[in-house]
């Protein structure tokens, strides 16, 4: 028996020497990616300024940076011998952030920083590490700004959807309403549901959060994935909600509502609403597979024997 014992403590143990050996490598390289990166995250701030549609990407390497803190026991036990995949991907990384400085180029700087992410995940623990790390290398892409062209050819098409929403939500409550392609003709004022008005910048920045929320929360990946899929389109009919309580209160008050602050605090108030709704919707996702993931556990013979 002392044998055995002892066997099993080498066993465990084994793994903890290797892993100490690679740790301090590993937090060298981590510090030059910060030092070759910095710029990098300089550029980012700037963009999420400058750029209306990209304020949710400052969030995203922090939320990141918080999931792979969760995750880290997903890298426990791998093989933290060298892989020669992820020294020429490191490679890769790093002429592609040099020809993205040299350009000016954002979101060629944000896929090198994923390709350095993953090239030290696959150096340092080999293709299961990749592996494990892949939902938080996919959830960094959305770095990249969203090209100016792409929302340029999508708004228009979401700010008359909208239009139309509200006005049939408007007629169905008896409020006269003239619809005309982005414009809503109400007796007291014209609202026009402008760009800014589409959803689309929030729509980012609610996908953002309910993706990192999710993966903390909800312990199967399809229940992520409903959770993810329902992020836009929820931030799209709460921006929806908020032209149409917009447009009553213009009808019901004045056109101060649609003009003054009052206006900007019911939108803050249904963007709340729509956070508030998808952390519910998380909640309900994890209890409903938490359950399921017990259910199936061994030892519960007894609730499942008169399952098909």
């Amino acid at each position: 028996m002392p044998r055995n014992r002892s066997f099993g403590i080498a066993r465990v143990a084994g793994p903890r020497i290797d892993s100490q050996r690679h740790a301090w490598p590993l937090a060298a390289m981590a510090m030059a990616g910060v030092v070759v990166y910095l710029p990098f995250f300089k550029n980012l701030v700037s963009v999420s300024i400058s750029h209306p549609y990209a304020g949710h990407v400052t969030l995203v390497p922090v939320f990141a940076a918080v999931m792979l803190w969760l995750e880290r026991h997903r890298f426990q036990g791998l093989s933290a011998h060298p892989h020669a995949g992820g020294a020429g991907l490191v490679a890769l990384a790093l002429a592609l952030v040099a020809i993205g400085y040299r350009i000016a180029s954002v979101p060629l700087q944000a896929v090198s920083f994923v390709a350095a992410a993953a090239g030290i995940a696959l150096w340092f623990y080999g293709a299961r590490g990749l592996r494990a790390a892949g939902f938080v290398l996919a959830f960094l892409l959305l770095m990249v700004p969203p090209p100016r062209e792409a929302i340029a050819a999508l708004a228009p098409g979401i700010q008359k959807v909208v239009a139309a929403f509200s006005a049939q939500v408007l007629e169905s409550l008896r409020i006269p309403v003239v619809h005309q392609g982005v414009f809503l003709q109400l007796p007291a004022l014209t609202l026009e549901v402008a760009e800014e008005c589409a959803g689309l910048r929030f729509s980012l920045i609610l996908l953002v959060f309910v993706s990192a929320f999710a993966r903390a929360v909800v312990p199967t990946r399809t229940g992520q994935f409903i959770a993810m899929s329902l992020a836009i389109p929820v931030a799209m009919l709460a921006n929806a909600a908020r032209v149409v309580a917009t447009s009553v209160g213009v009808y019901a008050i004045g056109p101060a509502v649609a003009t003054g602050p009052l206006h900007y605090y019911i939108g803050k108030g249904f963007w709340a609403v729509a956070l508030f709704a998808m952390i519910g919707v998380a909640g309900l996702l994890r209890a409903q597979t938490t359950g399921v993931v017990a259910g199936r556990r061994p030892g519960r013979g007894p609730c499942v024997a008169g399952l098909p």
